[in-house]
């Protein structure tokens, strides 16, 4: 039996390029059948000449024909990804990171904001799935944050997970539109509409880590438990693998032990990411 090089970057071809929201893109890669993945990993994706920079892979374990990235260009590798077609050549190496927790015995709230709602998407696909699967008998919100209804992702998958019984709020920062149906306002101001018992309820949390860090502590204060309290955070990883040393944050390597982490955790190990958003 051959063991996997944790080093080695297998080459991928891009199958799809899909505009998803100005300068951000969702690319589908085809990948070898042996490339297994669970909701919450990421992947490091390199270009040649360009760099490499670490991605949360947004398709859905086991359902997804690709694997799917939603990249946002931010700075040079990003960009320099951003510019690729369909038929072009990018290279993968992974996935690493912990995954999510998946505890679909209670009801669940997802907190989306901006580009967050990337590495919730394939957990959100799951547990929809588990949940339809076993009756529905469990409540499901997605509270859903952008700046404006422009940089909103994935609004038709949106409009499907309500159809699928999940309750959705959406809100943006500002909003100039008459057909924005959506609120306005911090995704912490609309609590009220989660429709969750928050005290017998689990949270999964991404977007930017100032807002990570509002929800935690208001579901904290609104008796939801410290460990069902779940975000993923994000670093400027280099090797993904936990030898560099590059995210080392609280004692913990967040490439190696995270990036999934409880709000316990984060409380016990005083974890703050230095930076909000990858590259």
């Amino acid at each position: 039996m051959t063991t996997k090089n944790i080093y080695l970057p297998i080459k991928t071809s891009i199958a799809n390029v899909k505009e998803v929201a100005k300068d951000v893109k969702l690319f589908s890669l085809s990948v070898p059948d042996d490339f297994t993945y669970q909701a919450g990993q990421f992947v490091m994706v390199s270009v040649m000449g360009a760099g490499e920079i670490p991605i949360s892979i947004t398709s859905t374990p086991g359902k997804s024909a690709y694997l799917e990235l939603c990249i946002r260009a931010v700075g040079h590798v990003s960009a320099a990804l951003n510019s690729h077609k369909s038929g072009d050549t990018v290279w993968v190496r992974g996935p690493y990171g912990k995954p999510f927790p998946i505890n679909s015995r209670q009801d669940t709230l997802f907190i989306c904001g901006g580009i967050g709602i990337v590495p919730l998407r394939p957990l959100i696909n799951l547990m929809l799935n588990e949940r339809t699967a076993a009756g529905g008998k469990r409540t499901m919100t997605v509270l859903y944050g952008s700046r404006t209804p422009a940089e909103v992702l994935f609004m038709d998958e949106v409009a499907a997970w309500q159809e699928q019984g999940a309750n959705i709020v959406m809100t943006v920062d500002t909003c100039n539109i008459d057909s924005w149906k959506g609120c306005t306002g911090l995704v912490t101001d609309h609590f009220g509409q989660t429709m969750v018992e928050f005290k017998d309820s689990t949270a999964y949390i991404c977007g930017p880590y100032v807002m990570i860090q509002a929800a935690m502590r208001d579901l904290s204060l609104m008796g939801m438990p410290d460990d069902h309290i779940i975000t993923t955070l994000e670093a400027h990883m280099k090797c993904g693998v936990g030898k560099c040393g590059h995210c080392f944050c609280g004692g913990k390597l967040i490439c190696e032990e995270g990036p999934v982490f409880s709000f316990e955790e984060i409380k016990k190990y005083n974890i703050k990411p230095g930076r909000d958003s990858l590259e």
